[in-house]
């Protein structure tokens, strides 16, 4: 068996005469494993969907839109928290994982979308190539129209290399618990395609963005500094040119002409400057997330390639405590080399705040936008609860004085016609009394009418 650490002596007797994979899973550095590979996408997920969305809003603002590369780094935006919310769905067992064609779709998604983000990089950083050592046929060719069917014709290569995802991609039982499934390849009739696209997925997805932005990004720092070395050999000349040692002996007409001469020159360096400034924040931008691209990239790269040629994150066959320890602490850098690729999709958003003002004003414009709108929103929905609650006991105390009147209505239509009824019931001999008065008090009227006639002074 061996030395067995002083951390498992006080297991049982079955667990110590039990084989060291066994043994490993109460090590530190299973449980360090575990941690990270549960707790870390759960915290760079949350990290990138907001500062994505910051991105995505300050990137629409009139200062940052009108270019190719801004177009590209909006999409980005987009693409990126998209690419870890796919990851996580493969990371935690949901209930996707049950279902085939789901799984199919799933990884499908996973790739497209990867593929899609990483070459979107390569392109933004062959378009600023483009603009920096052909500027006179930036306008024509790197356009906002072009980058949109780029990045559809991009989409559209993606999806066909990721295509057989759906027959190779299948819904297996977890090693570890069969009641769970996983979404894995289907190894027994794709073994070898699983292997081989192993290395073509490296190929895709790391080697060639990083040869291909390494190699540009240092052919545009390289045109840059020669700009600016040009730069400033011109701007001495003028310096020296607009000393005249001699000014009398020109005429004045020729002096004039310099004068002019010197002021259209001024106004043009001027106007240079400012479209020069223009895309310098966007060149830095953009070398910048390059840079990390290449920074978070290639411990991933050289790990993956000592990994396929010495095999060394492989399960040890042989029951050695040292094998099995090397097994679980290269788990540990496993995980925490696939989530430095995965920190990417996070880090792009910073890496704007560092290097470019103007996305800093807009992003501090957004924060000040919501401050502001945030409290006058919640305000409106109170005011709107309250109005409601108000109309809803206006409406309530409204019906309840509509049945009221209804009911009181009834109630004396009903009187009415009770007290109708038992008029119509009484017994005749009352209207013929009623006649009878009515008929002596007309005749009495009558007679004193008569005696007043007779009597009356002439």
């Amino acid at each position: 068996m061996g030395n067995i650490p002083d951390f498992c002596r006080n297991l049982t007797e079955t667990i110590n005469e039990a084989s060291y994979q066994h043994l490993s899973e109460c090590w530190t550095e299973m449980q360090i494993a575990e941690f990270l590979r549960i707790y870390l996408p759960l915290t760079i997920l949350p990290i990138s969907l907001i500062s994505n969305c910051l991105s995505f809003f300050a990137l629409r603002s009139r200062h940052m839109r009108g270019t190719a590369t801004a177009f590209f780094m909006l999409i980005l935006s987009v693409l990126d928290p998209l690419v870890l919310l796919t990851k996580n769905l493969v990371y935690y067992p949901t209930f996707l994982a049950a279902d085939a064609i789901l799984c199919k779709i799933l990884y499908f998604l996973i790739y497209v979308v990867g593929y899609t983000t990483v070459w979107i990089l390569v392109i933004m950083t062959a378009d600023k190539f483009f603009a920096v050592w052909f500027p006179l046929k930036v306008a024509y060719f790197c356009t906002i129209t072009r980058a949109k069917y780029v990045c559809v014709l991009l989409i559209a290569m993606t999806s066909i290399i990721s295509l057989h995802h759906f027959w190779t991609i299948a819904s297996v039982t977890h090693p570890k618990d069969a009641t769970q499934h996983a979404c894995y390849y289907d190894m027994s009739r794709y073994a070898l395609i699983q292997r081989i696209w192993r290395y073509a997925d490296f190929v895709i997805w790391c080697f060639l963005p990083f040869i291909l932005i390494s190699a540009l990004s240092l052919l545009i720092i390289y045109k840059l500094s020669q700009k600016r070395k040009v730069q400033r050999q011109n701007h001495i000349k003028i310096k020296q040119a607009s000393i005249d040692p001699n000014p009398t002996s020109k005429p004045k007409r020729s002096s004039m002409l310099e004068i002019n001469n010197s002021e259209i020159e001024m106004r043009s360096n001027q106007t240079q400057q400012i479209v020069r400034s223009r895309n310098r924040h966007i060149t830095f931008m953009l070398l910048a997330v390059a840079g990390v691209f290449l920074l978070f990239t290639l411990p991933n790269s050289i790990y993956f390639v000592l990994e396929s040629t010495y095999g060394f994150n492989k399960e040890p066959t042989i029951n050695d405590y040292y094998l099995w320890r090397r097994y679980r602490r290269l788990k540990i850098l496993t995980i925490l080399m696939f989530q430095l690729s995965d920190l990417q999709h996070a880090a792009n958003f910073f890496i704007y705040l560092l290097t470019s003002g103007k996305f800093r004003r807009s992003v501090l414009h957004i924060c000040v936008s919501i401050f502001y709108i945030v409290p006058t929103v919640l305000s409106r929905t109170k005011q709107h609860r309250t109005s409601s609650k108000r109309s809803s006991s206006r409406r309530f105390d409204r019906d309840q004085h509509e049945t009221s009147s209804r009911s009181n209505a009834f109630e004396t239509t009903n009187f009415i016609q009770h007290s109708r009824d038992t008029s119509n019931n009484k017994p005749p001999q009352k209207n013929y009394l009623y006649s009878y008065l009515s008929s002596t008090s007309k005749s009495t009227t009558s007679e004193l009418s008569q005696y007043d006639n007779k009597h009356a002074p002439i």
